[in-house]
């Protein structure tokens, strides 16, 4: 059983990896946040994702022109990078949002046993 366990957490892992970009996109869609609250939002939705997960991909879409960054300093404590989608990075989400609906819907054909 034990073996079951982390064959399933391992896979975990990969699906957390493979749509967490989508998740990112669609929660900057939502509203501009800055990093931890990316983080906190994640966690709560039920992802399991680590702060150090997070800026390697934030810095990635940045630089693929997903996102933009502004910091922003509210007069208490430090200044945070809040990050926000760009046009671009919008008609990326709608695009991935589409594909996700027809792999799910195709996937749930097979695990529902439907053709």
């Amino acid at each position: 059983m034990h073996d079951i366990e982390q064959l399933a957490d391992a896979w975990r892992s990969q699906l957390r990896k493979g749509t967490l970009e989508l998740a990112v996109l669609l929660l900057l869609g939502r509203a501009p946040r800055y990093g931890l609250q990316l983080v906190d939002d994640l966690n709560v939705a039920g992802l399991g994702v680590a702060e150090g997960s997070i800026y390697p991909l934030l810095s990635r879409l940045r630089t693929e022109g997903k996102v933009e960054t502004e910091w922003v300093d509210r007069g208490v404590g430090h200044a945070h990078k809040v990050y926000r989608l760009s046009a671009h990075g919008e008609a990326c989400c709608a695009a991935m949002q589409a594909v996700w609906r027809d792999f799910s819907r195709g996937f749930e054909r097979i695990a529902g046993g439907k053709r």
